[in-house]
């Protein structure tokens, strides 16, 4: 009979035990995995594990991919070439998301996450709790013509309960036409949506940092901490994500925007700078 106790704290105990595994997808920043490592450490308050899937375009750049993961403990799986060897990043990176939830994704009955190589969490946040009430939640995205509206999910940042979303084996981030509009990666999840109409989905919208006010009270108004609002008045070039608490470095995949060297290397240090702060500030 001493056992019955034991055994019961033992389910309860597994019954509320949540377990969030991060994929990402590294094409060219071994850097950014150090810095995500770094953030998810001090920032995130849930169990999780972090996984790095390596879609690199070349066996150098692979390489110190490998090495960067190895030197940090963090798992690391090569993204195999595509039969029609595809290798703008964008292909790449789809072929990495079919890949991480065939291995991983769809194995994973708890909380999944997609995060860019390149966008960092710089506050205290729990995404088991920014789930509540909800089966998803992710970045919206939208594309627009003539009289057609297609929304859908971007890879840069999902949130899944994947103990909770129906028909899950078809999760599908392909990019591609839908109903004959040209989209990018994730589009496929237009077709999701449309099939599963009961899921419970939440969608984050991205503010880019020139579209903010200039004004430090403002800022602060809107819920921005002060060394935030210290990079928003000095660079401009980033995208925030959750009220502040994710923060977009490129805000566009392998700088397809063209930012000069110089830009580039302003913007890391800013970066690098920020997530310094605010490891001191919220310890």
């Amino acid at each position: 009979m001493k056992r019955y106790p034991i055994l019961l704290l033992m389910l309860i105990s597994h019954s509320v035990y949540t377990k969030v595994l991060i994929m990402t997808y590294v094409h060219s920043r071994p850097d950014f995995i150090e810095l995500h490592v770094k953030t998810f450490k001090n920032f995130l308050k849930d169990d999780y594990e972090y996984v790095v899937f390596n879609d690199a375009p070349n066996r150098n750049m692979q390489l110190k991919i490998e090495q960067t993961c190895q030197n940090l403990a963090v798992r690391c799986f090569r993204v195999p070439n595509h039969k029609q060897n595809r290798q703008h990043p964008g292909t790449r990176h789809m072929d990495g998301i079919k890949y991480s939830f065939d291995l991983l994704g769809f194995n994973h009955d708890d909380i999944l996450v997609m995060v860019d190589a390149d966008m960092f969490l710089v506050r205290p946040f729990s995404i088991v709790d920014c789930l509540k009430g909800y089966d998803m939640v992710g970045v919206k995205q939208i594309r627009t013509a003539e009289d057609k509206t297609i929304m859908y999910v971007a890879p840069s940042l999902v949130f899944m309960d994947m103990k909770m979303l129906p028909n899950k084996r078809t999760i599908s981030f392909e990019g591609g036409y839908i109903q004959g509009l040209a989209c990018d990666v994730g589009a496929q999840m237009y077709t999701y949506f449309r099939n599963n109409t009961d899921i419970r989905l939440k969608l984050i919208d991205p503010v880019t940092i020139s579209t903010l006010p200039d004004n430090s009270n403002e800022l602060a108004a809107l819920g921005y901490d002060e060394n935030t609002i210290d990079l928003i008045l000095i660079n401009r070039c980033f995208e925030y994500y959750v009220n502040g608490t994710f923060i977009h470095h490129y805000a566009g995949g392998s700088n397809w925007p063209g930012y000069s060297a110089e830009v580039l290397a302003k913007k890391k240090n800013a970066l690098f700078q920020l997530v310094d702060k605010q490891i001191s500030f919220y310890k």
